[in-house]
């Protein structure tokens, strides 16, 4: 049981006693298994006389690069055992580890073997070091404060959803897709949204229809978690024409609901876009991570070019 291996599916709940130790809150067997079991995911793991040393989790998502279907490793659950030292040696397990996972990605799925995911500031400056990551972004705070007014887009609160939710979804993301042909966008038709948000073993979203003010027809969906009076949005689909509306319709959703502030994790490119509609707009403690092993010339493509929101993290 030594050396680096996959869990398989019937083995993800060897690493809970890690994933509690490390993260200070337990995981349930069906939140690893919506996670990783049936190809949606790998559980990459190193093992040491029977017993658990490292974690490393990929959470695979359909992607269009460039306009260009492919396949990407989003990095989850890095894990270390307790008092595990020397992560930062070039020859440490953890190095070990990361080398294998990000050189064994290319495959027919993902030829480039396109990597990404969301580390903290000292986790990337680690990777770095130990030249297992490449940072191509910041990821951006924005907030939104409520709109005192009834003109102007509706908003409807799905309930239920239905085929017919299907379809006004799958519309809008054909538009955004397009809009977004020279950048690195994840796929949110209505196949995501139902795996994504609709079959989450623990948490309920609010999703949202958004209609335009005169023909009354669909020009975005917007997924919502909730705490507290605040809001955030996770999801956001819609032509980037219409966004600004959007927003806005959900301002005015926001005084409605007494709510006190609507946020929104948004990578730089298209956060500085939408800053003069914020209160506020600054850069959080995390980046956004690359596969520095894939051919530089692809690696070059995701330099402020990806379209990540909260919704594309495996936790929020």
């Amino acid at each position: 049981m030594n050396g680096v291996r996959c869990l398989g599916d019937d083995e993800l709940v060897l690493m809970q006693p890690m994933f509690e130790a490390v993260f200070k809150s337990p995981v349930s067997e069906a939140l690893l298994r919506w996670k990783y079991a049936q190809g949606r995911g790998a559980a990459w793991t190193v093992w040491q006389e029977g017993v658990l040393l490292l974690h490393c989790g990929l959470f695979f998502r359909e992607v269009l690069l460039k306009g260009k279907p492919t396949q990407a490793a989003q990095l989850v659950d890095l894990m270390a055992a307790p008092k595990q030292s020397g992560l930062s040696r070039h020859g440490s397990p953890f190095t070990v580890l990361m080398r294998h996972v990000l050189t064994s990605l290319p495959c027919p799925r993902n030829p480039t073997g396109l990597t990404f995911g969301f580390p903290s500031g000292r986790a990337m400056r680690l990777g770095e070091h130990v030249k297992m990551y490449a940072c191509v972004d910041d990821w951006m705070s924005l907030e939104f404060k409520p709109i005192d007014s009834t003109s102007g887009p509706s908003v409807r609160v799905v309930e239920n959803w239905c085929a017919s939710d299907d379809k006004f979804v799958n519309v809008l993301w054909d538009r955004m897709r397009d809009d977004l042909a020279e950048f690195v966008v994840g796929v949110r038709n209505s196949d995501y949204i139902r795996q994504r948000y609709l079959a989450h073993p623990e948490k309920k979203y609010v999703l949202m229809q958004v209609n335009s003010r005169w023909w009354r027809r669909p020009i975005g969906c917007v997924v919502l978690n909730s705490a507290h009076g605040q809001y955030e949005i996770l999801d956001l689909i819609c032509a980037l024409d219409d966004m600004e509306e959007v927003i806005e319709a959900l301002q005015r959703w926001l005084h409605q609901a007494d709510g006190q502030l609507l946020t929104l994790l948004l990578t730089s490119t298209f956060a500085n876009k939408l800053a003069p509609l914020a209160v506020q707009c600054q850069a959080t403690q995390f980046r956004i991570m690359a596969n520095p092993h894939m051919p530089q010339s692809v690696l070059a493509q995701l330099n402020q070019r990806w379209w990540l929101t909260g919704g594309d993290t495996d936790y929020r």
